[in-house]
């Protein structure tokens, strides 16, 4: 017998009344309550009220094939009838080494490690802790900060705090407890844009070379690592950036002996239309973090790959204190394992790469047209992914935070059948890479018709 109200009202005055959300300021959930969704299935959320509504954020970037495939909720079910789950402290299984085995020749040959955890920032933490302990083992002790791109995300436990931007509204409150990381930038890169301006962009190329090269040759003996995001740095507000300077800190990283992390836990499995975003970066990473589309979108799982020479700077006897002492209650979780394998499957068997790229071209001519409407400003696309800034068309420049404009977008799009969720003044499309092009159109229609 359930404890709960029958009456879906009732319920959210339960939920009010005990559960505390995330990314949410609880007092504005009293006049915008949690809307409840009791279903999805394909591209689309089913909400209680009857809605139909495409999940055009691909529930907060992690869902791949869409909700509910029915070879993925297979695998699932056959996995748990199996070995639902068993600690990876001294035990092994078998859909932990398939993953590992079906995983590894799609990444860079040097990467022949993986540690699994549990999600996008202990992915991070993992590679954070490893390459500092790394650097310890190897007699340099002097390396004791780590590098960073400004504007940045990399999750939201203390580490990986440590290594996101500074300046914003999430990191700025813990800054007594975060890491020492220097940071530099780099500009967005205006090839994404669907009406570029390249006159300047060779010297602002090479200016930002420049710029990167002299922050390595003031901070690049006392880093551990240097971690960013290839090509898209989310949460930072869907900044596309260039792959040539991802290249240079490469070698600056070469140069200074210091390791390189990236972090494609949103931009891995498909979400810039090539499986992983360096392959199109010619970029072999010291550590990779994978989270989010790693099973599809379906259960928490993560993994931080690394490279041979790392790990044997672990090995030694119990007495040497060498070991790496991180884990996890559910590292390695069977049925997640199951579910990635059962991913990687559909990627081998179905075309989904092919459909990214039918996908990409229609939301990019889509987003054309939304861009012709005097409120949106630097309208840009990469892969499945499309962005785009929000202005008050009378001033031209963005609504002012307290309006909540972004918000209230968010409202009237869930009215018309649409999930966005826009980042300040930044409006973005990223569905599940199932998503049948003209359902991508209909998305953009809809946002056209509000903001104009």
């Amino acid at each position: 017998m359930s404890l709960l109200p029958s009456e879906w009202a009732d319920r959210v005055a339960f939920d009010r009344a005990h559960v505390w959300h995330p990314f949410t300021q609880e007092k504005e959930l009293v006049q915008d309550p949690p809307i409840p969704v009791i279903g999805a299935e394909g591209c689309d959320y089913l909400l209680a009220d009857g809605r139909r509504v495409l999940d055009g954020i691909s529930s907060w970037w992690c869902n791949v094939h869409g909700h509910a495939h029915p070879k993925l909720v297979g695998a699932l079910g056959r996995q748990a009838a199996r070995l639902d789950h068993v600690m990876f402290a001294g035990f092994t299984h078998e859909p932990a080494l398939e993953l590992v085995a079906r995983l590894q020749p799609r990444l860079p040959q040097n990467l022949t490690r993986a540690f699994f955890s549990d999600n996008g920032s202990t992915a991070v933490e993992v590679a954070l802790k490893m390459a500092f302990q790394a650097k310890l083992q190897t007699g340099e002790q002097h390396r004791v900060r780590f590098g960073a791109l400004r504007e940045g995300y990399h999750g939201d436990t203390l580490g990986a705090l440590g290594v996101g931007e500074l300046e914003n509204w999430l990191t700025g409150i813990f800054r007594p407890l975060l890491l020492a990381c220097d940071r530099t930038d780099v500009p967005e890169d205006p090839r994404r844009e669907l009406n570029p301006d390249l006159s300047e962009w060779d010297l602002e190329l090479e200016t930002s070379r420049t710029r990167i090269r002299a922050f390595f040759e003031q901070h690049g003996a006392r880093l551990a690592a240097f971690i960013a995001e290839p090509l898209v740095q989310g949460a930072g507000g869907m900044r596309f950036w260039p792959p040539e300077l991802l290249q240079e800190i490469r070698s600056q990283c070469d140069n200074y002996g210091v390791y390189l992390i990236l972090d494609e836990v949103m931009t891995g499995f498909g979400r810039t239309g090539t499986f992983l975003a360096l392959d199109q970066c010619s970029v072999k990473p010291d550590f990779l973090c994978l989270s989010k589309g790693l099973t599809g979108g379906l259960l928490p799982l993560a993994m931080t790959w690394t490279t041979e020479a790392i790990y044997e700077s672990f090995w030694g006897d119990f007495t040497e204190g060498k070991t790496f002492f991180h884990g996890h209650t559910f590292t390695a979780n069977p049925m997640a394992c199951s579910l990635a394998n059962a991913s990687l499957t559909l990627f081998d068997e179905e075309p989904v790469l092919a459909r990214v790229q039918d996908l990409a071209a229609t939301l990019r001519t889509a987003w054309k047209e939304l861009a012709e409407l005097p409120s949106i400003r630097h309208a840009r696309t990469l892969g499945p992914i499309a962005a785009c800034q929000i202005v008050d068309p009378t001033t031209k420049q963005p609504y002012p935070s307290e309006h909540r404009f972004g918000w209230k977008l968010h409202r009237q799009a869930l009215d018309h059948g649409l999930l966005v969720r826009p980042m300040g003044d930044c409006l973005y499309l990223m569905p599940p890479l199932a998503t049948p092009p003209e359902r991508a159109q209909e998305a953009v229609a809809v946002l056209k018709k509000l903001l104009a």
